[in-house]
Parts: structure tokens; sequence; C-alpha cells
């Protein structure tokens, strides 16, 4: 981390409350990681507009699970004396954090349309927008003065990360019939002084946007103290470290397996405790998106190298020690090696401890289709990513299922807060064809890890693991949370299996309480395999 970014970013953090929330102050913030472990100041709910299917309109009623998310749209405007479709509306200050869409739209003759409509924005209830570009040129990072990482093409898919604030209001529309999409944004309650994006202001600050973006693909490690240690684990035994110190810090923490098979990484936990409160149970594998074996992967948050050095860089402060332990629940020696290193931090009333949960899921019929939970969470804190392995016995699509997620509503509320439209959406990339190997990436911000098993020209079957890192976007919730993403495939076969796990990362404020508990004996099993998928739909038919 360069000196003369770092010093930027804690100059602005130093007067964030006597200047205006701005472009240059959320370019920071993106690459802040102590941000994100304190919760915001000021306070914000982060919103989501999309186009799922209207059909779904509450809980346990008809149209819960309906499909054909890429048509609607809030109302048609004429604005300037042209007709257009309106995505987004909100009234106050805001910023928006998100913006996805497929490089596809609708279909022609045949084929793909990959042209597609303007996007316009319009802030602060102007008639003229602030930005009028063709929507997937955009988003896929096509446009000169948002370029990637801030926007990229992931695979069928554009997503876009450069922040848009606002004073009064902002306002999304296309020119022609909108097709799949979905915005989230930042809502800042009234009075929150912000200053609205313009082009003249990003010409004027395009050092601090080179500097952010260097930053976002060249994360780097902290250069704070190092503690470590290596060992051999037979079965059953653990590898501790523990960490002292009067309002520290974890700032990086790196395990590595050395040859480790899935089985191996499946089977070595994880757990983290802070100030005598577990926060962080998660077997290594799944932490790092390798249910099934080790993937190279390079996410702001995380990354796994060729050496399967995995490595995760969110900060996790502590007010008087730390305690990692890795425990091997499996039947086999393991090698690692773990260490992490230490700084300094300021504990405050909105420092939060991190947390890592897991689910695992034996393996279920795929009708009917169902909300599948990722965790509940009763308490203050911020939601920071996800990841979803699913296993799948077919070579067809498997992740139609949109995301719900439920922020400081009540348990029985009948409508979320988010509602998505497919499960590949949520992860920055898109349908269209069934998937293959070729349609793996990883982005700061998003990554499609694994796709099935087979060769490289292989479809589905075998594991397909999806990740999502969160910082701008991040989802603060003041006393509860709810996460879902429905378990739903084209392929609906009476006698089809699925296999899920996931792992929900978060922060929280002291005392927080959810619903995963530990689940030693799943970590323990043998991994599950498309063949076992078979097995078990064979029986079925028997």
């Amino acid at each position: 981390m360069k000196w003369t970014a770092c010093c930027l970013c804690l100059l602005l953090a130093g007067v964030a409350t006597a200047e205006p929330i701005n472009l240059e102050t959320l370019l920071c913030e993106m690459t802040d990681r102590d941000a994100l472990a304190r919760f915001p100041k000021p306070t914000y709910r982060q919103l989501q507009a999309s186009s799922y299917n209207r059909a779904s309109e509450a809980r346990g009623k008809p149209g819960w699970f309906a499909d054909e998310d890429g048509q609607s749209f809030i109302r048609t405007e004429m604005i300037n004396g042209q007709k257009e479709w309106v995505l987004m509306e909100h009234k106050g200050p805001g910023c928006i954090t998100r913006m996805w869409t497929p490089y596809f739209y609708f279909w022609a003759n045949g084929m793909r349309n990959r042209k597609g409509p303007q996007m316009r924005i319009y802030l602060d209830g102007k008639d003229r927008p602030v930005i009028d570009e063709n929507m997937i040129a955009l988003l896929t990072g096509k446009v000169a003065w948002a370029g990637p990482p801030f926007a990229v093409e992931t695979a069928r898919a554009g997503v876009f990360f450069l922040p848009i604030p606002f004073a009064r209001g902002c306002k999304i529309t296309t020119t022609q019939k909108p097709f799949y999409n979905i915005i989230n944004y930042r809502a800042y309650p009234n009075g929150t002084r912000v200053e609205s994006f313009s082009q003249e202001r990003l010409k004027q600050r395009q050092k601090v946007v080179d500097q952010t973006g260097k930053r976002l693909l060249e994360p780097g490690r902290a250069q704070t103290q190092v503690h470590q240690r290596g060992d051999t684990l037979e079965p059953g035994q653990v590898l501790s470290l523990g960490v002292s110190g009067q309002s520290r810090a974890l700032r990086t923490l790196s395990i590595k397996a050395p040859g480790a098979s899935g089985d191996a990484l499946r089977s070595l936990v994880l757990t983290i405790s802070f100030d005598g409160e577990k926060t962080v149970w998660c077997p290594v594998g799944d932490f790092f998106s390798a249910a099934d074996r080790v993937h190279p992967l390079k996410m702001w948050s995380r990354e796994v190298d060729e050496a399967n050095t995995m490595t995760c860089r969110w900060t996790m402060p502590f007010r008087g020690r730390a305690e990692i332990i890795l425990k091997n629940l499996g039947a086999a020696p393991i090698p690692v090696e773990l260490s992490c290193d230490v700084g300094p931090w300021n504990w405050d009333d909105r420092s939060m401890y991190f947390h890592a949960n897991w689910r695992y899921e034996s393996p279920k019929p795929v009708m009917p289709i169902r909300d599948w939970n990722f965790i509940e969470i009763e308490g203050q804190g911020v939601l920071v990513g996800d990841g979803w392995s699913v296993l799948v016995p077919h070579h067809g699509w498997w992740g139609e299922g949109d995301e719900k997620i439920y922020v400081d509503l009540p348990a029985d509320a009948p409508f979320p807060t988010h509602f998505g439209t497919g499960t590949e959406d949520y992860y920055g990339w898109a349908g269209g064809v069934v998937p293959t190997p070729k349609d793996e990436f990883s982005h700061p911000f998003a990554a499609n890890v694994r796709v099935g098993g087979g060769a490289p020209h292989g479809r589905t079957r075998g594991y397909n693991v999806c990740a999502r890192s969160r910082v701008l976007d991040a989802i603060p919730f003041g006393k509860r949370l709810r996460m879902d993403i429905e378990a739903s495939s084209w392929v609906r076969e009476p006698r089809l299996y699925h296999h899920y796990s996931g792992v929900t990362f978060w922060y929280a404020r002291p005392g927080a309480r959810h619903n995963r508990k530990p689940q030693p004996e799943d970590a323990a099993r043998p991994l599950l395999t498309a063949a076992d998928l078979d097995r078990l739909g064979q029986q079925e038919q028997r």
C-alpha cells in the first residue's frame, strides 16, 4: 500500500464529519478495510431495485417462485419528448453502489441483441441526465471514463462499481423496454450532506480513481507484526495461535495446506474467537471458496494463489485477545501453516467482530422449489459477503433462484428488502446458455470460482462455486438480517437431487446471535460426488 494513498484516505476519514460524502470519500472507502469493521456513520440503508417478476408478491402465495425476471420496471415516462422506462427511483441523499445487466438484450431473428438501450441517470430532480450511455457498454467497462475494475465484463454480463453519489435524489431509466437488471444503492438519512456525481469532478479526481483501481487489483499484504505456526495435524489434533494486546486487529490471515485434497479442506476447520466470543466456525475449503479442491482466486477480501496459500484480508478487531484454531476432523494427517498480521486498532462503540458461518445440507430433491437460508442474525452489524457451493449430477442449469434479503424486518415479513433475478445474476454473471469452465472468473468483488468438475469443455456436473464480497454495497442491519436464495433449477425432474453448502461473512457488535451452529459431523464426512447424487436418484426410482 503506497503511503500517499493511505494518507489520503486517512485524511478524508478524519474530516468526514466536516465535509460532505462525495466521489472522493467513497473511492477511499472502497479500499479502506477498517471502514467495514465499524458500524457505518452516518448509517445508511442498502436498497435494491431489480427487474424481478412482480408476480412474486408475498411468501407462501402463488408466484413467489416465479421466473421470467427480466422485464419488470416501475413505470414509463415522457422525458424531453421521449418515452423512457424507469428502473430505479429514490428521493433523498444516497449513492449508486453496484449495477448489473447481461451483455445481451432480448433476441432478434434468433440472435442475441448485443447493443441494448441507452441508460440515463438523472440526479437531484434535474431533467438532463448526468450519465447518458449505452447500458451494456457502460456496465461491461467499454466506456472510457468507467473501465475496469470499476466496470467489468464477467461471463455474459457486466457489473459496475464506480460510486455515483447524489444529494437529493436519483432516477435511472432506459430508452427501450428493460431487460434483466439489478441496481444497488445507499439511502442516507435526510440531512446527510452529499456532493452529487459529475463528469467534471470525476476528471478532477482521476488520480484518486487510478489509485483506487490499482489497490483493488493488487491488494498486497499488511506490513504489521507477524505471528505464525506450522505443524502436521493428526486426526483430532489442533493448531492454535493466540494474540493478546489491548485494542488490536488481525489484518491478514493466511493458511497453507500443501497438497490438501478436497476432503482435507472440508475436514480442516477454522475457528476464531475474539475476547472469548466465538465468531468464526467454517471449514477452510469453504471459507476460501474451495469446497471440492483448491481453486486460484483473487478477490478484494480473499485470495488463493498457485502455491495453494489461502489469504483473508478482512480486518478483524478485538479488545484484548484473539485465538485462531485449526482442527483436523478428518481421518488422515494434514500439514498446515498458519500466519496472521496484527496491527493496532482504536476500539470504540462502532467497532465490530468479524463472523464467518457455514451451513451444510444433506442432498435434497430439486422439487419443490424452496428458499435456502444462509443465515438469520439478531444484533447490529453489516453483511459483507457470502459463498455458495452447489453439487449437481446433471449437465444443465442449476441456478434459477433469486436472492431474498430481509433487513430489519419482522421474522414473518411477507416480502424482502432485496429481491433478485437469479443466482448467477446475484454473483455478477449471466445465463443464456449452460455454463462451462470457460465461464470461471474472479474479480475484486465477485467470482464464479468453479463450474462443474469436468474437462474445459464440460458443463455443470460436479461442484459449482460462486462468491461475492461487498464493500460499498455492504448491508448494514440494526436489529436483524435474514438471507435466502431460492434453491431452484431449470432441470426439475422429480427424482433429481442437489447438494448445497454456503458460508456467510459479516460483522457485528459484541453479543450478536445467529442460527448457524457448528456442524462438525458434516465437516468430517467425505465429500459427496455427482455419482453419489446419481445413486440417490436411482434409489428413489426403485
